[in-house]
């Protein structure tokens, strides 16, 4: 669709974009069109000057970007202390802006050197602006916002929700919200709407610059509110299907999702050391006490696997396997029974088979206070710190990048000679890591292609190719054992993430019920999710595509995506009022997915919010198209 705008510009000595860009009459017969689905998320600061890691404790605008990365919402980040904006970065060679929304989180004294001004060029050409905990102290963020930084405040009184708008349809059931604004920002409204204030404060505004164009400003007191608030939260996600007009995220209730997994499959120190000896299961205990409770209740769980078994007795490492022998407490430990056990689990589509590093042990086993070989597992050798992988507690330093990156590839390795399966998550053994920027075991397991890093319960990495980004306070942890009630009542939950159960092989070799009491203790409302899916739904990349209907383009990329080449996926997609209109005032609406006949949708199906989107199986890049007719 080609659109006839009116810009108005006011000149006092510089050029004001005070009413700007109204929305012209359609030709008969066009429809809306799709803003480009991306976001770009200008910061001030990022610890990693290599702009790869973003961890909760350095970087402010983690808690936006992992909800950002939770909502599927394609993002890239600009960093005002090594960038400056330009055309270049704004718009594609075609003409066509780059971004639907920018998301403004910067809240600098100055950016007289940013070219700040070329954002009013992008907004003149489809893209919004939300801006968020920021004084926005510069005048071309002014005039996108309508309003004027005056001074800081101090308050905690209840938030007042104003006049109706899609910003606050959603949260206008909350009343007496109060807000420790310590200090908040005093905005003086210069033709922008003031949605929430508090006192004589306003709190949320909002600027049509034009029928599809917005500039939002949420005076929001703290960054991690955004991500722990559910007030807070469900603003910034309407203002994003405002400025926007749509938002796709995935069809999954995560507050009522966990991922179980079970470590240490495959470790040799169940066999010798004594505070944690256990047989390893056999093929049978496997068919009767994980596949079959799994099967019953239409659960999935994780194996994190080990494939390096550490020989003492030839100082060699071998494949597990292949180890069949009674153990010093007289205990037949069968690796190859567990194998087939785990085939038959994964076979039976209950089971997916993921990382828990190579050998569970330090790569340096022969240094003081070693060597381990031969030091004695009722004294020396019987230290936990001998049986982290990824960091090196025992010797009180880090474990260096290139062998956390040969341990790990060869985990990838032989998980995927042993089983046929390549692992998309690590879990790190006994919890420990490296946290150093050189030796980050996250940023090293991004390197072997790995999706997602786990260490203990507290710490949760998104991981690609180019990010490692902290998901604190949206993916959490809790660990379970066959001696602990489960305590449920007390598992931290979020909207937009899964719970991480972890418990051990242990568990169910000690408890062979274990996992049938746990899914009896488990709350109804909790169902299971698999760890490959969730991995396929953060790294799903969704586009949208230039022309008059409607056309999002889904890519499962490899490794990441792999569970979608198997497995059909669901999303939701969230409209704004403007594209709801359009839908409603629509003769017919006709769906098409991956260039096949169109099917006419029903009334019913059109109306209903959100909308739902289907995906089939298959690799690679889908096509979801809206046909409408007027």
């Amino acid at each position: 669709m080609v659109s006839k705008t009116v810009v108005r510009w006011l000149c006092t000595g510089a050029i004001f974009l005070l009413g700007a860009l109204e929305a012209g009459a359609q030709r008969a017969g066009t429809l809306e069109t799709l803003k480009p689905y991306r976001v770009l998320l200008v910061v001030d600061r990022w610890k990693d000057p290599a702009s790869q890691l973003i961890t909760s404790e350095n970087d402010s605008f983690q808690p936006v970007a992992a909800l950002l990365r939770a909502w599927s919402v394609p993002c890239e980040i600009f960093r005002l202390d090594q960038q400056t904006f330009g055309v270049s970065y704004l718009f594609e060679r075609s003409g066509r802006v780059r971004y639907g929304a920018l998301v403004w989180l910067a809240d600098g004294s100055s950016y007289a050197d940013k070219n700040v001004a070329a954002l009013e060029e992008a907004a003149q050409a489809g893209t919004s602006v939300v801006v968020v905990g920021s004084r926005f102290l510069d005048p071309a963020l002014e005039r996108l916002l309508g309003l004027k930084f005056k001074e800081n405040y101090r308050a905690s009184d209840p938030l007042e929700i104003g006049p109706p708008h899609f910003l606050t349809r959603d949260v206008a059931r909350e009343t007496g919200v109060s807000g420790d604004f310590n200090p908040g920002f005093w905005v003086e409204p210069r033709g922008t709407q003031v949605l929430i204030s508090q006192q004589k404060h306003p709190v949320l505004t909002v600027r049509q610059i034009s029928k599809d164009i917005s500039g939002t400003w949420i005076g929001m007191p703290h960054a991690k509110d955004m991500r722990n608030s559910s007030f807070w939260r469900r603003l910034l996600f309407r203002s994003l299907v405002w400025s926007l007009g749509y938002l796709i995220v995935p069809d999954v209730d995560y507050a009522h999702r966990l991922i179980l997994a079970l470590d240490d499959w495959g470790t040799a120190d169940k066999g010798f050391l004594s505070y944690w000896r256990y047989p390893t299961l056999s093929e049978d205990v496997i068919r009767q006490h994980v596949i079959d409770p799994l099967v019953g209740r239409g659960a999935v769980m994780a194996a994190n696997v080990n494939t390096g078994y550490v020989d003492r007795k030839s100082k060699r490492i071998f494949s597990p396997w292949t180890q069949k022998f009674t153990d010093r407490y007289g205990v037949l430990q069968d690796y190859s029974s567990t194998q087939r056990g785990l085939k038959a689990a994964v076979a039976a589509s209950v089971l997916e088979i993921e990382s828990h590093g190579w050998t569970h042990m330090q790569s340096d086993l022969d240094s003081p206070p070693g060597p381990w070989w031969n030091t004695d597992l009722d004294g020396e050798a019987s230290s936990g710190g001998w049986y982290e992988e990824f960091e090196d507690t025992r010797r009180g330093t880090e474990v260096p990048a290139l062998t956390q990156l040969f341990h790990l590839k060869r985990s990838v390795d032989y998980l995927r000679e042993d089983f046929g399966k390549r692992p998309l998550s690590l879990r790190a053994g006994g919890a420990a890591w490296s946290k150093s920027y050189v030796n980050h075991t996250g940023r090293i397991a991004a390197q072997a292609g790995l999706g997602l890093f786990q260490a203990g319960t507290t710490f949760n990495f998104y991981l690609d190719r180019d990010l490692v980004l902290d998901m604190a306070g949206v993916t959490a942890g809790a660990s379970h054992s066959y001696d602990r009630p489960l305590q449920a009542e007390n598992w931290p939950a979020h909207p937009d993430g899964p719970l991480m159960v972890t418990a051990h092989d242990r568990d169910i070799a000690l408890q062979p019920d274990f996992l049938d009491r746990f899914f009896q203790s488990l709350p109804s409302e909790y169902k299971t999710l698999s760890m490959n899916q969730y991995v396929a739904f953060l790294h799903t990349r969704i586009e949208s595509m230039a022309g008059e209907e409607w056309q999002l383009a889904f890519h499962f990329d490899e490794p990441y995506c792999d569970y979608f080449r198997d497995h059909a996926s669901s999303w939701q997609l969230c409209l704004a009022d403007t594209l709801q209109d359009e839908l409603k005032s629509a003769r017919e609406v006709n769906l098409s997915v991956d260039e096949k006949r169109p099917a006419r949708l029903k009334r019913t199906e059109v109306l209903r919010q959100p909308v739902r989107i289907e995906i089939p199986a298959g690799g690679g890049r889908h096509v979801w198209k809206l046909i409408l007719a007027r």
